[in-house]
């Protein structure tokens, strides 16, 4: 092709311009279907785009580095911003970018796009059109700045964080409130988002919706827009449509990445848990097998037993329902439990009323069951739920013991007891929708949308395994049962308390 033939197809089509500024790296398959997308994005075709592709696939180079050094060669009077989760990677990926735009290659396509002579930050640059780029961390400050162009990278660092409840719920109010709402007024916003899915409730499990099943598509987000995923594993499995019609057990990128290499990745990163695999390069949060519960740990019976102890546990959703999102579940179980404490869940309500309508849920299970105690979580809980609730048992004169397990840990620690029953074939559930519905939110924790299931389960393994700390038992001075005290004896005695007050002090 002539040099002018290749310029102008550079500039046309994204995936060309990539090979003209780095022809030592054509793009793979993968890293076509990811530029076709960012084109469409580029045209105004598509204005929401989410990536989720395995570490070492290149999709933050293509996405976050050259994507946007192509975006600004386009139209330099547009502006970026770039989040990710510490300042100092949206830096970098500016950094890369501006070095991008000022090389040879990028100037022989576009010109027209310069940086502004008094640009010196790596995180914060103009183009001389009035353009330019602002890096920022995730909870970090954006305010006087205002895109076209939207891009968050990575806004959760790894596992751990992506496990806090904490650090989720500032990413995505973050994201909400702060970065979303940065577009410049009465112009059309694009919105890219990269990242690594570790928990079903991240940003990405937010925008889009609760049926989606990991595949790629387009689907309608949180936000009623039409949200383009391209979700690609490094592993292709049985039954998932793949963008690249790879066939089950076919591994991404094989021109980089032999088919041993990737097995020794896979080895690595499945030793002893799934979870690494699942996530990192799977693009499922959480294994089919399960992590913290296993599936095959749990039983199945036929006919319940008799002569049960029974045991009614709720965990109650005290938030309002806030715009734009689901209120919280309410989840209560009905179990029984068996003089070898295995334990039989038999029957089960879910719900997202209010408190009117579950309380009476609550005692409608009781009077069934006819349940000796009813446990819940104390706290914020307790106080919001524990008056409306004695009040309506009062009303119906339906009665149980109520008790209020306190709040300890975190949601690891408080299904560790109900963990260790299950992983000894102890919990047995019926063959019913909602037995199998338990049992997938158990085995998807911690990666699951949703643990209030799991909260639920957690309750009743801490209600059979409660223990009390012993208590120590005092010393006692004892005089003959055959003498009476004498005056001596009694002046002794209380010479030996003193003794013993002394020594304590």
């Amino acid at each position: 092709m002539k040099e002018s033939e290749r310029k102008k197809t550079a500039r046309k089509r994204f995936s060309d311009y990539c090979v003209y500024v780095a022809p030592d790296e054509p793009p793979a398959a993968h890293h076509r279907i990811l530029c076709d997308a960012l084109d469409d994005v580029a045209e105004g075709i598509i204005n929401r785009l989410l990536v989720f592709m395995p570490p070492g696939s290149a999709k933050s180079t293509y996405a976050s580095v050259r994507f946007p050094a192509y975006y600004l060669g386009k139209y330099p009077e547009n502006s970026i911003i770039c989040g990710s989760y510490s300042y100092t990677l949206s830096e970098l990926f500016g950094k890369k970018c501006r070095g991008l735009i000022n090389s040879e290659e990028a100037q022989a396509l576009f010109p027209k796009c310069r940086l502004s002579e008094d640009t010196k930050s790596k995180g914060d640059w103009e183009t001389s059109q009035g353009g330019g780029y602002k890096a920022v961390g995730v909870d970090g400050d954006v305010t006087g700045r205002r895109g076209n162009l939207l891009l968050f990278d990575d806004p959760v660092k790894g596992r751990k964080e992506a496990d806090s409840d904490t650090v989720k719920e500032t990413a995505w109010n973050w994201l909400k409130a702060d970065f979303i709402s940065r577009k410049k007024l009465g112009l059309p916003l694009s919105i890219i988002g990269i990242q690594t899915r570790w928990v079903e409730d991240d940003i990405a499990g937010r925008i889009l919706p609760d049926d989606w099943d990991g595949e790629s598509g387009d689907f309608v987000g949180y936000d009623g827009e039409i949200w383009k995923v391209i979700s690609l594993q490094a592993e292709a499995e049985e039954g998932k449509k793949d963008p690249l019609n790879r066939k089950p057990g076919e591994y991404l990128w094989p021109e980089a990445v032999s088919p041993n290499e990737w097995k020794e990745i896979k080895a690595a990163q499945t030793a002893g848990d799934m979870r690494n695999w699942a996530a990192l390069y799977q693009q499922t949060p959480s294994p089919e097998g399960g992590t913290f519960f296993k599936r095959d740990w749990f039983q199945f019976y036929d006919e319940l037993p008799a002569n049960l102890n029974r045991y009614i546990t709720h965990d109650d959703a005290v938030t309002e329902e806030s715009e734009g999102e689901d209120p919280d579940f309410t989840e209560i179980g009905d179990w029984g439990v068996d003089p070898d404490d295995n334990i039989y869940a038999v029957n089960w309500w879910t719900g997202q009323e209010t408190s009117d309508v579950w309380v009476d849920a609550l005692l409608d299970m009781v009077k069934q069951s006819q349940s000796f105690v009813a446990v819940g979580e104390s706290g914020v809980i307790r106080r919001a739920v524990e008056p409306h609730l004695r009040k309506r048992m009062q009303q119906r004169k339906v009665y149980t013991r109520l008790e209020w397990l306190p709040t300890i840990g975190d949601k690891f620690a408080r299904a560790r007891n109900f963990q260790a029953l299950a992983s000894m074939g102890k919990v047995r559930f019926p063959r019913t929708d909602w037995a199998r519905a338990v049992i997938n939110q158990l085995v998807r924790f911690p990666g699951t949308r949703y643990d209030d299931k799991v909260d639920t389960c957690g309750l009743i393994g801490r209600a059979i395994s409660m223990t009390w700390a012993p208590k120590i038992p005092k010393k006692v001075v004892k005089l003959p049962i055959t003498a009476q005290p004498t005056v001596s004896d009694l002046m002794q005695l209380d010479k030996t308390k003193k003794q013993r007050a002394n020594k304590r002090i």
